[in-house]
């Protein structure tokens, strides 16, 4: 009880921290994808064939960045918090975790802002809606799981986290959030099979953009990488925890 108390107010903190001074608070979680949409409506619209280009590089941009967010934020956890770390008994994987969790409560709230704004451009409102809940925790899994990894590697290798922002955009590209998937499949499929963004981002997108059930294979291939990768950053994780108070 104490520890879920512990990773309560870590959240809890990273939240506060992250909107204080901020006069527009928890609505740059939504105005960033805005930005970008509005990049993409010139350059993109006109020249791909999706019905409904606004709803479709939406709802595609919303959990993009919500993945963005979670590495980006958690990649230096352990090292900057180093001071409590050190003073305090506290589980250090509770640092990425606490990242993950305060940026699972924002794209709440972004999928609320979303969910109204897309009134005006054509999405429709069922119960389908609701399995993008659990297509947002397959996800966050997922990214905890990368985080896990790059955060403790990135305590004994700093170049790690300039890598990281380095490899980023070449994989925002690489996944069809402005253009349609037809665009890499038919020239580089595999590409996008390597690709375990875009199996979570194109699950969402079947559910707001298609108004349709993910099939049995998206949902299982999404759980499949999910906890393939929290497996992997978990053992990696604990491998060199060990190492953390002298490394940092």
């Amino acid at each position: 009880m104490q520890e879920i108390t512990r990773l309560y107010a870590l959240s809890k903190r990273n939240i506060i921290l992250r909107y204080k001074n901020s006069i527009a608070g928890f609505l740059w979680g939504f105005f960033k994808p805005l930005l970008y949409l509005m990049i993409f409506i010139v350059v993109f619209s006109k020249q791909v064939s999706t019905n409904n280009y606004v709803l479709y590089a939406t709802s595609g941009l919303v959990f993009w960045f919500f993945f963005s967010n979670i590495t980006n934020q958690s990649i230096g956890s352990i090292i900057n918090s180093a001071g409590i770390i050190k003073s305090i008994n506290v589980p250090v994987m509770f640092f990425p975790l606490s990242e993950t969790i305060s940026e699972l409560f924002n794209l709440t709230l972004t999928l609320g802002i979303f969910f109204v704004a897309m009134n005006w451009f054509g999405i429709i409102y069922s119960f389908k809606l609701l399995l993008v809940i659990p297509i947002a925790i397959l996800f966050s899994i997922f990214s905890f799981g990368l985080t896990m990894i790059l955060c403790s590697l990135n305590v004994f290798f700093r170049d790690i986290g300039i890598l990281w922002t380095t490899i980023q955009p070449a994989l925002f590209y690489l996944t069809p959030i402005a253009y349609p998937k037809e665009i890499i499949t038919k020239f580089h499929p595999l590409l996008l099979q390597l690709n375990p963004v875009y199996y979570f981002i194109d699950a969402e997108r079947t559910i707001v953009h298609e108004n349709q059930l993910p099939s049995a294979t998206m949902w299982l291939q999404c759980i499949a990488i999910s906890f393939t990768m929290f497996a992997l950053g978990y053992f990696i994780f604990n491998k060199l925890k060990q190492q953390f108070i002298s490394a940092i």
